[in-house]
């Protein structure tokens, strides 16, 4: 079961990749076949095997022979093992189901924001539909509902983070992908623990956009990945943060 669980990742990730660098273009996800980047053949079944065909090939096109880019292997490894993790961690239910769809915005929107800066709405839309229908089946109408209220909180508090950032600094620091992305860790954690995560995001975003600035001298970088990635982490970690929260309060 493990090893199917990380091949249906596999298989996933490469279709995330496919979300996360078409839809920014206004691409065909679903109906248009796979080409080449470089020469723009038609890719036949054997050459989209996840992980294998790249290894087989040797990172090269079948019929060109330029390089594919690496970013396809390790997506699709990365969600494989996303994947396998949650598998391992969580039994078959509700968490399993949930990690299973913050695995996958993990990766499309670490795609979509670091290559193009833009956070998808489709893929929120559609996650955080399924995360209320998950609710439902798992839970009852009125928990359902304080997690959607917990998730327009988190919005309400991002959007506030927003202008008073559009008011310091006269330009938006907030974009408003990563506004919607706090309504789906609302929705996730509630509002407690979904503040902790957006105050845990900017820390763990700190050393890159520190480097950015220091680098690339740009003061503009992805904030969606660390959003996301800092929900993982809370929700991966749950009862945890709830322990050190619970905690702190009672100074």
């Amino acid at each position: 079961m493990a090893v199917l669980i990380f091949i249906i990742g596999a298989i996933f990730g490469s279709f995330f990749l496919v979300i996360g660098t078409r839809l920014p273009k206004g691409e065909d996800v679903l109906f248009s076949r796979s080409k080449c980047d470089s020469c723009g053949h038609t890719l036949k079944w054997y050459n989209l095997i996840p992980i294998f065909s790249f290894i087989i090939q040797r990172g090269k096109c079948g019929y060109c022979h330029k390089k594919i880019a690496i970013e396809h292997f390790f997506i699709e490894i990365a969600t494989g093992s996303l994947f396998l993790l949650t598998y391992l961690y969580f039994p078959i239910g509700y968490n399993f189901f949930v990690g299973l769809i913050i695995s996958s915005l993990l990766i499309i929107i670490f795609v979509s924001d670091f290559k193009y800066m833009i956070i998808l709405d489709s893929p929120l839309i559609i996650f955080g539909t399924l995360i209320i229908i998950l609710k439902l089946i798992y839970f009852d109408l009125k928990t359902t509902l304080i997690s959607v209220a917990s998730g327009v909180g988190l919005f309400l508090v991002m959007c506030t983070l927003f202008f008073l950032g559009k008011l310091l600094f006269k330009k938006e620091a907030l974009g408003g992908g990563d506004i919607k992305l706090s309504f789906i860790m609302g929705l996730i954690l509630d509002f407690k623990l979904g503040l902790t995560a957006l105050i845990l995001s900017s820390f763990v975003a700190l050393p890159y956009a520190v480097a950015s600035l220091e680098i690339k001298k740009n003061n503009e970088f992805p904030y969606g990945p660390f959003l996301a990635g800092s929900l993982f982490i809370v929700f991966y970690h749950y009862d945890k943060f709830n322990m050190l929260l619970d905690f702190l309060f009672t100074f």
